[in-house]
């Protein structure tokens, strides 16, 4: 045991001299989420800065920037009205986009005349404009398909919309008001009752204005919490890796033969290469943990998230053991365990949740380890499981590594009898 202990000491010195490559896997993970986090849980939403130039002095024209400008688009749309200058302020990059209402809009929507609703885009800013852009499509669609619906009323009321007429009785509004009930009675079919309705509700509404205070800060560190464990995973199998490899590192530079040929033997050898591995692993673990404890905002189960690390840590161990061992060549190694763990991480759901894979990754994803880490730590860290909750995770991990270390031991064993240590 103490020999055991010496030479695990000698490997971790080593290691602890030259850490570049064990800093960089681990902030892979960290970076990795962190900017993920930041993109996407803001907890604002963006607005989109639209200038709107209208040469159409008439009732639609009003009526479109009227609408532009309300409340309940003021959360996504910031409106500004411009003039002539409109364009070069989109060419200096100041908006998003800018939208021209043409002249003679109204008379044209009225009159069933084609017209055109243009819209200048600023690529610089990105998915803004996007929004800008599928916003106008929706309102062209509609004036479209209501100037079609609507002909019949729209003809008998361009004249005073229009302002070629101001005589208008009784009898005109009740004919208009009929064609109008008409149009809406011929599509109402489709229209009334709907086939489909949505009903929704939010949980403690009543505490919706303190809690959005916070939101920007909560969405950020729920993504990262959410994106973490899975890439934290993946990182803690390339230590595994960086660690194992060294048998071949070693066999190929000479100095694991002297080992032999001294009073170790190859088996003692392997087992002090595998508690050297699980040693870096269960190190960067830690280091890990402590970044996702900081993010954390609830108690987490700490005998569940032991024993799903040692789990882990036995199934990591286990899969570079059988990879090395498999591959005998410290390249070959390498190039295998880099496409091993990156279709394990894949499709075991590290990078994208397995929820939004299509149906033959997510019938493989068991298969993968990685499936079961990180859907163990997404458990402990965002869902407030217990160790019985992750107990599958826990089993499976576990059965994993030992049978790949078995393998991987038998493995290395092999090679090293028939002269992989010479």
């Amino acid at each position: 045991m103490r020999t055991l202990i010496l030479m695990v000491r000698k490997d971790l010195i080593r290691k602890a001299r030259a850490p570049l490559g064990l800093l960089v896997v681990l902030a892979f993970p960290i970076m990795f989420s962190a900017i993920i986090s930041m993109a996407f849980g803001g907890g604002s939403t963006p607005q989109v800065y639209l200038l709107v130039e209208n040469l159409d002095d008439n009732l639609l024209g009003k009526a479109l920037i009227s609408a532009m400008s309300s409340e309940q688009m003021g959360e996504y749309f910031d409106v500004e009205i411009v003039g002539e200058e409109g364009l070069s302020r989109i060419e200096d990059g100041d908006a998003s986009a800018l939208l021209q209402i043409p002249e003679n809009f109204t008379e044209s929507i009225v009159e069933g005349k084609p017209c055109s609703l243009s819209l200048v885009r600023n690529p610089a800013q990105g998915i803004l404009p996007e929004i800008a852009e599928q916003v106008s499509l929706v309102l062209t669609d509609i004036l479209d398909g209501g100037s079609k619906v609507l002909r019949e009323p729209m003809d008998a009321l361009a004249p005073y919309v229009l302002g070629d007429s101001l005589d208008m009785n009784a009898a005109l509004v009740s004919n208009i008001s009929v064609a109008f009930f008409d149009a809406f009675e011929g599509v109402g079919k489709y229209l009334n009752p709907p086939v489909i309705t949505l009903s929704s509700m939010s949980v403690g509404a009543e505490d919706a204005e303190e809690e959005e205070e916070d939101e920007g800060g909560a969405g950020v560190f729920q993504i990262f919490l959410f994106v973490f464990p899975g890439i934290s995973v993946y990182a803690l199998f390339l230590v595994g890796d960086l660690a194992m490899r060294d048998i071949l590192t070693e066999s190929e530079a000479g100095t694991l033969r002297r080992q032999i040929q001294g009073p170790v033997s190859p088996g003692r050898v392997l087992v002090a290469k595998a508690a050297f591995s699980a040693s870096v692993a269960f190190i960067s673990l830690i280091m890990l943990t402590l970044i996702g404890w900081i993010a954390a905002d609830a108690p987490i189960d700490l005998l569940g998230y032991l024993v799903l690390s040692l789990a882990l840590i036995l199934a990591v161990v286990g899969s570079a053991a059988a990879i090395y061992g498999a591959a005998g060549k410290l390249q070959r190694g390498a190039v295998i365990a880099s496409i091993v763990y990156l279709f394990l991480a894949f499709s075991g759901g590290s990078f994208f949740s397995i929820d939004g894979m299509p149906g033959i990754i997510r019938l493989i994803a068991p298969i993968s380890p990685f499936y079961w880490g990180t859907q163990g730590y997404k458990a402990l860290l965002g869902q407030g499981a217990s160790l019985a909750d992750i107990l599958p995770s826990v089993g499976v991990l576990s059965a994993i590594g030992i049978v790949l270390l078995i393998l991987g031991g038998m493995l290395l064993n092999r090679n090293l009898v028939r002269g992989g240590g010479a």
